[in-house]
C-alpha cells in the first residue's frame, strides 16, 4: 500500500517551453544581426533572425513583423528571462521603441515517469471516450484530457509525454488526472506491485 500512494508524489520534468510575444514594430533583422552577437539571418534560407541565449539557454525566431518564438527554455520564468534579454539587444540595436504584446505560453513539452507498469488495454476500456489504443499503430496509449488540444501518451513501462500545455496550472491538472487515473487501475486490480502490460 505504501507504494501504491507514492504514485501520488510523481513530479513532471519539462524540457521545452515555448512562449510567443508581439513587439509592435518593424524589425529590419540584417541590423539586427550586424549590430548583435549570438544571432544568425540569411534571407536567402529562412526569413526569420535567430537569436541565442546561453544563460538562460533558449533560442529565439524573431520576423520582420516583430512577432517573436522563444524555445528551448527550461521554464515558465527563463523563458520570460530570455525573451526580456533579447528585447534588450533589440533596443540596442536601435530600435528603442519596443513594446512588448500578446506575451503567451504557446506549447509546454514534459516527461512524467510512474516507475510502475501500466495496463494499457485496461485504462482504454475504462476511459473510452477520452484515449485511443491502436496497438498494432502506437505503442501508447494516447489520452486526451478534460476537452483541451493537450496529447498525452501513457506507454507500458510508466513513461508519460505530455505535449501542449500552455499553463503550468493545466500541466498539473494533467499529472493530477493521470496519477488518479493510475491509481483507481491498480487499487480496482487490488495488486499495489504489479500490473500485466499490453
Amino acid at each position: 500500500e505504501e507504494n501504491l500512494y507514492r504514485l501520488g508524489d510523481i513530479a513532471y520534468k519539462i524540457h521545452n517551453v515555448v512562449l510567443s510575444v508581439r513587439l509592435d514594430s518593424i524589425l529590419d533583422l540584417k541590423k539586427i544581426a550586424l549590430r548583435s552577437k549570438n544571432t544568425e539571418f540569411n534571407s536567402k534560407r529562412f526569413h526569420g533572425l535567430i537569436m541565442r541565449s546561453r544563460d538562460p539557454k533558449a533560442t529565439a525566431i524573431v520576423f520582420k513583423s516583430g512577432s517573436m518564438i522563444c524555445t528551448g527554455a527550461k521554464s515558465e520564468k527563463d523563458g520570460k528571462e530570455a525573451i526580456l534579454k533579447f528585447v534588450k539587444i533589440i533596443r540596442n540595436a536601435g530600435f528603442t521603441d519596443l513594446k512588448m504584446q500578446n506575451y503567451r505560453i504557446t506549447n509546454i513539452f514534459a516527461t512524467m515517469d510512474y516507475k510502475v507498469p501500466i495496463n494499457l488495454m485496461q485504462i482504454h476500456i475504462a476511459f473510452p471516450r477520452i484515449t485511443k489504443h491502436e496497438p498494432e499503430v502506437h505503442r501508447g496509449l494516447l489520452y486526451y484530457p478534460f476537452d483541451t488540444k493537450l496529447l498525452v501518451t501513457i506507454y507500458a513501462s510508466g513513461k508519460i509525454t505530455i505535449t501542449g500545455a500552455k499553463s503550468m496550472s493545466i500541466l498539473e491538472r494533467v499529472r493530477n488526472n493521470l496519477t488518479n487515473m493510475i491509481l483507481q487501475m491498480r487499487i480496482r486490480n487490488n495488486d499495489s506491485d504489479k500490473l500485466i502490460s499490453y
